[in-house]
């Protein structure tokens, strides 16, 4: 039987000492000035040698079940999915497991998926929520399970959050439209436009092209009716009050909606139709023409989200001292949004 990988082993390999280490992995990075760098070394060690901390002795230690929920609104978008494979890495290097749930942005059914998770005696949650009343959180959070929120936030001094500068990449996006001549955009949202990180990206992208006398068209698809709502709108683009030059896409799942009713109807981008999307995929660098998209820090997002949870869980900080965590995103220009292009 192989020897149990320690700390000592990490330690050694990595070339610091275990102590680093244990900081690290025990999510104190930050507090105690440890740079990324380091830290990513660290968790790709802990990943080669397959380390896994002894649970069994860890739980009966804490009164922990090393485990974590993490709710988002659907696990098929390859946002989320790229998500939970990191929160499982991030997991796993603690000897933690993941408890993945969707709500399909059902408010009731996410309250039901977080209620299983509490009677499973979670240690805490991770959650891309689709609330608009915070109070049966907030009380969670307070007195029973601690909580961070990711991707979306529920506003100021309410819940710990950490999620991409949403407005920024709105805005950036509109300014390069702009720049390439672009004065008719319509904007694709979705019908759960009030939540925080769509109402961001259409706030940040409308506003920058009011700021030059332009308005945007807003139309907004429902979530369970994406394609076919997408392919009604580009049936009858006649029927919007001005013709649309350009497409801003609020995520990923409306743009590849929008790509495949745009290529039903035989429409050239950007010949015809520029457009962009908040949201970047890696077939969105190898189509032609490819996909000028903002390309949001997931990485970032987790490991912060996950070191601010554990901090919770370990009570290494309040709970009500809590902070909205905004990552700066990058914009991707590519052939879909270049009018020399055509």
């Amino acid at each position: 039987m192989a020897n149990r990988v320690t700390l000592d082993d990490i330690a050694r390999k990595v070339g610091v000492s275990k102590t680093l280490v244990s900081l690290v992995l025990n999510g104190k990075a930050e507090q105690f000035g440890i740079s990324r760098k380091t830290c990513e070394r660290v968790f790709q060690v802990v990943k080669e040698l397959n380390y896994r901390p002894n649970q069994t002795a860890r739980s009966l230690r804490t009164g922990k079940t090393g485990t974590i929920g993490l709710v988002v609104s659907d696990i098929s978008n390859a946002f989320y999915a790229q998500m939970a494979r990191i929160f499982e890495d991030l997991a796993a290097a603690q000897g933690h497991s993941v408890i993945i749930c969707s709500t399909d942005e059902d408010a009731e059914k996410e309250q039901r998926l977080i209620t299983v998770l509490r009677n499973r005696q979670v240690d805490g949650l991770v959650v891309s929520t689709s609330q608009r009343e915070v109070s049966w959180l907030l009380s969670i959070n307070k007195y029973d399970t601690p909580i961070v929120l990711i991707d979306r936030h529920l506003g100021d001094n309410v819940l710990a959050a950490v999620v991409a500068a949403n407005r920024t990449g709105g805005a950036l996006l509109a300014r390069h439209l702009k720049e390439q001549g672009y004065r008719h955009p319509l904007v694709l949202g979705l019908s759960t436009s009030l939540i925080s990180s769509v109402a961001e990206r259409i706030d940040g992208f409308v506003d920058e092209f009011k700021k030059h006398g332009v308005t945007c068209v807003i139309h907004a698809v429902g979530f369970n009716s994406l394609q076919s709502d997408v392919d009604a709108l580009f049936a009858n683009l006649k029927a919007l009050p001005v013709k649309p030059d350009c497409i801003f896409a609020v995520n990923n799942n409306v743009a590849t909606a929008a790509l495949q009713s745009i290529s039903a109807r035989g429409i050239r981008v950007p010949i015809q139709l520029g457009l962009v999307c908040f949201d970047d995929l890696p077939y969105f660098s190898i189509i032609n023409p490819g996909i000028t998209a903002v390309e949001q820090p997931i990485s970032q997002m987790c490991r912060k989200a996950f070191e601010l949870l554990h901090q919770q869980i370990s009570g290494n900080i309040d709970r009500s001292n809590v902070s909205i965590y905004e990552i700066p995103v990058k914009l991707n220009i590519r052939e879909s949004s270049l009018k020399k292009f055509s």
